[in-house]
């Protein structure tokens, strides 16, 4: 071999180890340890309040009623139908959930979302495993979070809205809270349809 091709040849093999080095990281998988009977619920709850400083601010729309309920003391968890098959394959359920207060509607909306892999994906919450004590490994809005077993991370952001009315200006104050709750392993034989 010349000294050419040596040179050729430890310029393709830096070129490699720089472009190796510059791919992106793939975080490794959370192993699934638990026994085929159980699972993790989540609840993914978006809450907006809505209060009047002034005025008469007109109130909010209405939204529908939830379509799951949830017992932490029993751990049942109850729905009027399942999207999702309730298999030895799955997961993780996720509660997702909307709710209204005050001026800002009323109501509740809620639907169950079945987990079979990781990552999973869900407006801006990305489920990337459990671990072996039952923490999940979330990504929200590209921040990583670890919720417990039994814990909950919540996020709250506050803004004024003013409106123009026939009386003058009304003025409401609206809170936007983001809940995530990890209620840890459960039994699948407490899932149930009502």
């Amino acid at each position: 071999m010349n000294a050419h091709s040596t040179n050729c040849a430890v310029s393709v093999a830096l070129l490699g180890l720089f472009l190796f080095g510059c791919a992106p990281r793939v975080e490794k998988a959370i192993p699934w340890t638990f026994e085929n009977d159980q699972y993790v619920f989540i609840e993914y709850r978006l809450e907006e309040d809505g209060r009047v400083l002034q005025g008469e601010f007109p109130a909010g729309p209405m939204i529908d009623f939830p379509t799951y309920m949830f017992d932490p003391h029993s751990g049942a968890l109850a729905s009027q139908e399942f999207t999702f098959e309730i298999d030895d394959t799955l997961m993780v359920i996720i509660g997702c959930s909307t709710a209204l207060r005050g001026v800002a509607g009323g109501g509740m909306a809620s639907k169950l979302r079945g987990v079979y892999k990781f990552p999973y994906q869900f407006e801006d919450l990305i489920l990337r495993g459990v671990d072996e004590y039952g923490n999940v490994h979330i990504g929200y809005r590209d921040e990583p979070l670890v919720i417990e077993s039994g814990d909950e991370w919540n996020y709250s952001t506050t803004r004024r809205d003013t409106v123009r009315i026939s009386r003058g200006d009304a003025i409401a104050e609206f809170t936007k809270t983001t809940r995530i709750i990890n209620y840890g392993l459960l039994d699948k034989s407490n899932i149930r349809k009502w």
